[in-house]
Order: structure tokens, then sequence, then C-alpha cells
């Protein structure tokens, strides 16, 4: 095998090293672990075995206890235990027999019964019926009579072979002239009784502490040892069930017990240490071996860790250094390190130009998002190649626009370094955790992606409204300018993005009801754009009343019809669309009567339409101003203009009209007929040129001319009311003296009077 150079052992050997150490401690923790694991495991299981077997023996012996219960307080019983019973009451033997050997057949296996008669001085056992001796009745009566409890649980000292359970009857009575005997054999409970093994075996103690039944008998050792731990069950632990440390001349160890609730009797089991070293020994086994196994594979894997971790530097050896001969190498790894800190350095500064790029790349990132150009698969490599979060419960898009920016005082490069510099002011207003990179989407939307972790949409509300406020209070203040934020309908996949600025942006054309500087969430104005049946209004009548107004060049008045208009028109058009319908029916309107008025047809910026610009407009206000200054107001004055000649012109020749015909059947409907005029439009040419209506001033001329008749003629009041187309005398007189004070008669004489004193 080829000698490995220096730098393999200085691979390998820290490998060893550090792996040795890490699977010692590995192994070691994972040993203690195991092992406390597999302690408390068996002494826990422990426990539930003596519990399983108390209850298990318990139930067979209460059936047992609760059988002769209910037959001794039976009627049956109650009589013939004060009877005497001879062979010529064989049949009530039998019975009673019978009674006893099946109620012993709820116990365990074997159990027999001896039932005694006192009074009637005879016994049934298993052997028959039999008269009750002297020495037996003594025996019977010093054994089981003498009992302090008429039911009582007692092992039978002689030989210790059995349980048994004495029932002295009746139970509520001083005297008692019957005994019941029930016999269990301690063998008969080693097949209710499940022991682990013989390392733990199975002990029942009465409660005085007599020791009634242990699993392995033949082991006398292990009766003296649980005889000691008794006293400390019988006066120390009062629980129900336990476990508790015993701690003896020769060894430690465990006991599981529990009390019963019944006869008080404990059942005990001991876990001693051997259990647990023998419960651990494949354990042990398995641990050395694995660690054997993982020592050597540990070796292997840092064998060919280092070869392969060596092979980089052997080939930057032949790169970096091999024209330096061996003679003259000082250190491997100090030349490399050196070569590479060249290197490093070198790549410094295309480092820094990488990480400049980053942001326009995010920034790119979000405008294939926002154009929908971008699928699952592509969003999820983008999300983690900018680390990005990919866990949220809720998304929004807020789209940003300015409310108005006159064109006259911004040009685009001023229009997109504000869009720009809003654009900032999101990303720092809302916290990084909150927000993908903001974008600028065209020359007239900013957008930003809104995380919010959970999915409380109302929570949601109020947190986007107060973050919208924060960013339009700050451009307010840095720029003065107002702008509006549309909110997208929540939604949690990324592919949606698009539609959702879609939704922001329509939000957005709400403005123009609810007036600039607004936070418009699409969810509460859906249902009103997205209503199919539009049901438009447009008042026409108000339309009439200022195209009129147009005509007349009465500017004050078509000024104040148009904002009554227009208020008009955005108050009930609900929906943005309506509106937009009817504000452009209305501009259609205008714009045809600018054509009929021979105006010239309206130029607009950047050769748009005149609808392309309306279209355009964020605000009512901002259209408002539009069809004010651009369209109304330029043609009030054009008429004004106009109409200045014109009225005179047509004054003229009304006033020549009536100065030649004013003696005829002349009216203000006879002078629209000649003159090929609206009689309405007349009546107010005339109104404003004169300050007076036609009739008025054509009344006034007559008079005029009347005044003069009667001064300069000889003509007769009827004669002169007549050619003043009057229709008798009397009303000629009637409306001359409303007007002169006096008569035409007296007129005359009065006149004639003044023109011969001036004569003479």
């Amino acid at each position: 095998m080829k000698q490995k150079p220096k730098y393999f052992y200085r691979i390998f050997i820290p490998f060893v090293i550090v792996g040795t150490l890490a699977m010692m401690l590995f192994n070691g923790f994972a040993f203690l672990f195991t092992k406390e694991s597999f302690e408390e495991k068996i002494t826990l299981e422990k426990q539930e075995n003596v519990v399983q077997t108390m209850n298990t023996l318990e139930q067979k012996l209460q059936a047992l206890d609760y059988s002769f219960n209910s037959y001794i307080h039976d009627t049956p019983f109650k009589t013939y235990i004060n009877q005497s019973l001879t062979a010529r009451e064989f049949p009530a033997y039998r019975v009673i027999d019978k009674q006893l050997n099946y109620i012993s057949s709820f116990g365990p296996s074997r159990t027999t019964v001896d039932l005694v008669s006192l009074k009637g001085n005879w016994i049934i056992d298993q052997h028959g019926l039999k008269k009750l001796t002297p020495a037996k009745r003594n025996e019977i009566t010093s054994k089981y009579l003498s009992l302090p409890n008429p039911s009582t649980w007692l092992k039978d000292k002689e030989d210790g072979s059995s349980i048994k359970l004495v029932k002295q009857t009746p139970f509520y009575q001083s005297q008692r002239n019957g005994i019941l005997i029930i016999d269990i054999p301690i063998k008969s409970l080693s097949s209710l009784i499940y022991t682990h093994s013989e390392t733990s075996p199975m002990f029942i103690y009465s409660q005085d502490g007599t020791l009634l039944f242990q699993s392995n008998a033949g082991d006398q050792a292990e009766s003296g040892i649980y005889k000691k731990t008794v006293d400390t069950l019988l006066n120390g632990h009062r629980e129900q069930t336990g476990i508790f440390d015993v701690k003896s001349e020769d060894e430690k160890y465990k006991v599981a017990y529990s009390r019963s609730g019944y006869n008080g009797w404990i059942y005990v089991s001991k876990i001693s240490s051997t259990e647990f070293s023998q419960a651990m020994k494949p354990t042990i086994i398995s641990t050395v071996l694995m660690s054997v196994f993982m020592l050597v594979v540990m070796i292997i894997i840092a064998y060919v860790s280092s070869d392969y971790f060596s092979k980089p530097i052997r080939e930057l050896q032949k790169y970096i250094i091999p024209k330096i001969p061996k003679d003259g190498m000082k250190d491997e790894f100090e030349l490399i390190g050196n070569s590479v800190r060249e290197v490093m350095e070198k790549n410094q500064s295309l480092e820094t130009i990488v990480t400049s790029q980053h942001e326009q790349l995010k920034t790119l990132f979000m405008l294939h998002l926002f154009h929908g150009r971008m699928n699952e698969r592509e969003i999820s490599e983008e999300l983690k190649d900018h680390q990005y979060t990919s866990e949220w419960g809720s998304l929004y898009v807020l789209a940003v626009q300015f409310d108005h920016l006159d064109k006259r005082e911004y040009t685009r490069k001023d229009k997109d370094l504000l869009l720009f510099s809003v654009n900032q002011i999101v990303s720092e207003v809302i916290d990084a955790e909150k927000q993908l990179t903001p974008t600028v989407i065209d020359s007239k939307t900013q957008a930003t992606i809104f995380i919010c972790p959970d999915k409380n949409y109302g929570q949601h509300q109020l947190l986007i409204n107060q973050y919208a406020e924060s960013i339009q209070k700050t451009v307010k203040e840095i720029f003065n300018l107002s702008i509006s934020i549309g909110v997208s309908r929540p939604f949690d996949q990324l592919t949606e993005t698009s539609e959702a600025l879609a939704q922001g942006i329509e939000a957005l054309k709400y403005r123009l009801k609810i007036g600039k500087e607004s936070i418009i969430f699409y969810e509460s104005v859906s249902e009103i754009i997205n209503n199919s049946e539009i049901k438009t209004y447009f008042p026409k009548m108000l339309e009439n009343q200022l195209f009129d107004c147009i005509k007349l060049g009465e500017g004050e008045k078509a000024k104040e019809t148009l904002h009554q208009l227009l208020a008009d028109l955005f108050k009930h058009n609900q929906n943005p669309h309506e509106l937009e319908v009817n504000i452009m029916r209305f501009l259609n309107d205008l714009m045809s009567l600018r054509q009929v008025m021979g105006m010239d047809t309206l130029v607009m910026e950047d050769h748009k339409t005149i609808y392309q610009a309306i279209s355009e407009m964020k605000t009512s206000e901002e259209i408002e101003l539009f069809v004010k200054n651009r369209m109304v107001y330029p043609m009030i004055d054009t008429v004004t203009e106009r109409t200045d000649s014109q009225y005179k012109s047509i004054s003229e020749k009304m006033i020549h009209i009536i100065q030649n015909e004013y003696d005829t059947d002349l009216s203000l409907d006879l002078l629209a007929s000649r003159l090929h005029y609206n009689k309405n439009y007349l009546s107010s040419i005339f109104k404003k040129e004169f300050k007076q209506s036609f009739s008025e001033y054509l009344s006034l001329y007559r008079f005029e001319m009347a005044k003069k008749w009667l001064t300069e003629t000889n003509m007769s009041v009827k004669e002169i009311s007549e050619k003043l187309q009057y229709n008798n005398s009397q009303n000629f007189i009637r409306s001359f003296r409303k007007i002169e004070g006096t008569t035409p008669g007296k007129y005359r004489e009065l006149q004639r009077e003044n023109y011969l004193s001036i004569k003479g």
C-alpha cells in the first residue's frame, strides 16, 4: 500500500478520535436510558401482575362469600339449621348437600363446605350427614365460635394446607346456632395466580401478617425476607397499591404490592436485581456488538472520507505548487491556503457585483409573479433561492396608485422616480416578515404581496388598514401627494398573484365613487363591480339645461348646472362601470355639441383620445376639473365671443321690425318665424341686450308713438287705439292712464297748452 501523506493522517486521526468519543457517549447514554426504561417497564409489569392477581383471586373469593351470604339468609336455611336431621330426613339432606356443592363451585377448585348445626347437633361435610359428638362439638365451639367476627378468613394452623372462610349464623344475633366452614386448598390458588418468573415469587399476607400463600413454597429463605417487609407494609405504607425499595443486609431489591379492599390481604411480589440483570443481558450484548460494529464502520468511513477529502488537496497541490521541490516544501496547507486567499481576494469584487444584482433578481421574480409567468415548481425554487418564507396563512396584493399627478408639473421621469420612491416607502413601512419584495408594475401602479400567518380575515383587514394609512401618511408628508390603495381578496397560492393584482387595480376604480386617498378592499366592493346587470342613470334634463346655457353663453349658470349634473352622475351610478359608461355618454354629447357649434376638435397630449384620457383618471375631482376646464368652459368662452356680435345683429333686426311694424299684429312668434330662431332664444337675446322683455319694449314703443300722435295729430283716441292693435279704446285708455297717470284726452290738452304757451 502506498504510504499516505501527512495531511491524510491529519484528517484521519481526528475523524477516528471524534467518532470513537461520539460512539462511546452515544452508546453509554443509550445504555443508561435503556436500563432505566427496562427497570421502569419491569417494575410496572410486576405491579400490574400483582393487581391482576389480586383482582382474579378476589373475584372468586367474593363470588363464594356473597353466594354463601345469600344462602344463609334464605328462609329454608333458617328453618333446617335449627332442626335435627336424621336418616329419615334424607331428602332434606340431599337438598342441602346439593346446594352446598353448587355454591362451592363458585370458588377455586376443590373447595369444600362443612355445615354445622349446634342446635340440631349435626354436621354435613364431604363424607355425609353426621351427629356431633361431644368432643367434636367442643372442638368446633372453641375453634370457630370464639372468632370475633361472624365472617372470618383464616389459615389452618395445623397443616397450613388450606384457607378457611368461617361464617357464624345467624349474623345479627348474639346467640349463634350454626357454623358454615368453607375450606379452600392453597394449591388451588396456584392456578389463579400468575408469576412472571421464579426469581419474583408472589406472596399473600393476611391483615395480621400471617403468610397465606407463597408461589415457591420450598424457598424458606424468601419467606423470611418477606416477613420483614410485611411489617413495613402493614405499619408504614397505607396506599392501596405501590412500589418501594427494600434494603437488606445482603441485597437491595424492589417490592410491588397491592392491598385488598375486600378482606385486607396484602399481595406482594419481589423484584430482584437478578431479574433486572437477566432482562438487560440481551441489551448489553447487543450494545457491545453494536459498539464494535460501529467502531469498525467508523474507522472504514474515516479512512474513505479522509482519502476522499485529501484528494482535492492533492489536486490543488498539483496545480498550485507543481514546481516546488519536496525539500523546499514548508507546509502543504499553508501554501494552498495562501493561494486560495489570493483567489478569494480576486473574486471578492465579483461577489460584490453578484450581491448587488440580487435585489434586481428579486424584482424580476416578483414581476414574473404579477404577470402570471411562473408555475408552482418555479415559484418554489425562487422562494428558496431568495430565502423567502414558504409558510403563510393568507396572502394579499396591495396595489398603490397616485390619485392625481399634474402632467404640466411632472415629467415622465419625475413620475417614475416618484413611483419608485413610493415603492421604497412601502418596503420600509411594512415589516420584512409580512411582505415579499415590493415592485413597480408599470408607470401607474406599485404592488406588494402582503403575508399573514393565519386565516383570521377580520384581523387582517385591521392590520392592512393600519399599514396602508401609514404609507399614505408618509407619502403625504414627504411629497405632499395623495395615493390610494386597492387590496385584493385573500389567497394562499402564489400562482394566483396575477389575478389578485387585477383585483387590487379593479378595486381602485371605485375611487370614482369615494374620492381620493382611499383604501379599498376588493372584497367589500366586488359585488358592485362584478354586477353584470348595469342599470344606468343619466340626467338628460340637466344635460339639456347645460347645453342651452352653453349656447346662450350663460357662463355662471352653465357652471352651476355642470356641477349639479356631475354630482348627480356620481351619486346615482353605484357601479364604476355604470359611471364610466354615463361619463362617456356625456362626453360624447359634449363632443357632438362642439361639432354642431363649429368648434375645433379637442387635442390631447401623447396623441390620446379624450376617452382614453378620461378612462385613465382616478378620481371624480380629476374628471370634473377636466370636463370643466378643457371642455365646457372653453365652449362657453367661445359662445360668449360669438354671441356678443351675433346678439347685437339679431336685436337690431328685432328693433327694426318693431319700429317699422309696431302698428301691426306683431308678436315674438312672428319674429321667430321671420328670423328663423327659436322664440325662447330670441326672448333671451332681447332681454340680455335691452334688460327688458320683448313685449315690454313693444308696449312702451307703442305708447311713445301714441303720445306723439296725441301731440302732433288730430287723430281720435279710438283711431289711435285701433292703430296700435288694441281691441277697444277703453283698454287703451286704462293702459295709458296706468303708465302716464292721466287719460289720453287730458294728455293731448296738456301738451297743446304747453305748446301754445311756448309759442306765445
